[in-house]
């Protein structure tokens, strides 16, 4: 029996709320989202100084002053640190409710250019990075026959793009993991999505965009960039209500109907130039 019962942010209020890649954007805009709702809020991220400027931006944010809000600087491709540091929290204060797994890297570039560490290093964060952690918390919540996990993929989970042969593979790994934990799991109460966001206004597009391929750019330009505000608000909208594929923008949501009905009509808009 699911009792989960969450439709709108007022629900949030008092549920306990661990986010991976919590201290920058998409990540930290669900944070600040969970915060105002009055959630006890919990972030884990790699870089210990963004870690605290996002910790100092959240502790401004809560009207109830029992809320707890702490950081934690953890790497979720190494699986015995992630074990160690997650468990900590929950013997401390409670397992989580809902666990926000947002943590990921991309690193475009053509696949003949591309070297295997930096392929390697997609793979281990954006799939590994959240198996470990669901490793260490699904426990929890098959116990207690509750909860909620949302993956972040990307709508290269969906959509296979050139300049981001393995970064795709990645992405379309959450999606199909996903997509078996959530019916491994329906039988406990415990649900599970995956989110496809687009291009979005954060420091590591800005990273991303050094490093891209002038042809992956300039077929880029066409696609809207969106923030990492509107990009939470749209994604708890639908989590809440329990959608399993959550694709935050007009335009995610017509190339992901076109690539199912029609790939053809979508590869005249992604296709890389000739040569």
């Amino acid at each position: 029996m699911n009792h989960n019962n969450l439709k709108t942010f007022a629900d949030l209020k008092d549920k306990t709320v661990f986010i991976t890649g919590g201290s920058e954007g998409i990540g930290l805009a669900m944070a600040e989202d969970c915060v105002r709702s009055g959630a006890h809020v919990f972030i884990f991220s790699r870089n210990q100084t963004k870690l605290q400027q996002a910790l100092s931006r959240l502790l401004k944010l809560p009207h109830d002053p029992n809320q707890i809000i702490e950081a934690y600087s953890c790497d979720v491709t190494d699986f015995n640190q992630t074990t160690k540091i997650i468990q900590d929290v929950i013997t401390k204060h409670k397992a989580p409710d809902i666990l926000l797994n947002v943590a990921g890297i991309a690193k475009p570039g053509f696949f003949q250019d591309q070297s295997i560490e930096d392929m390697r290093q997609m793979v281990d964060l954006n799939v590994f990075g959240i198996i470990h952690a669901c490793k260490v918390i699904v426990p929890h919540m098959t116990k207690k026959k509750s909860g909620i996990i949302l993956n972040t993929s990307s709508m290269c989970g969906f959509l296979g793009l050139f300049g981001y042969t393995a970064y795709c593979a990645s992405k379309f790994a959450v999606v199909g993991f996903s997509e078996a934990l959530k019916r491994e799991l329906k039988p406990f109460g415990v649900q599970v999505s995956v989110l496809c966001p687009p291009n979005t206004r954060t420091p590591g597009l800005e990273n991303e965009n050094k490093s891209k391929p002038k042809e992956v750019l300039a077929t880029e330009e066409k696609a809207k960039v969106v923030n990492p505000e509107d990009v939470s608000q749209a994604t708890f909208k639908d989590l809440l209500r329990g959608k399993f594929m959550i694709v935050p923008t007009f335009d995610g949501s017509l190339a992901y109907y076109l690539n199912r009905v029609s790939p053809k009509i979508l590869d005249q808009f992604v296709k890389r130039p000739e040569v």
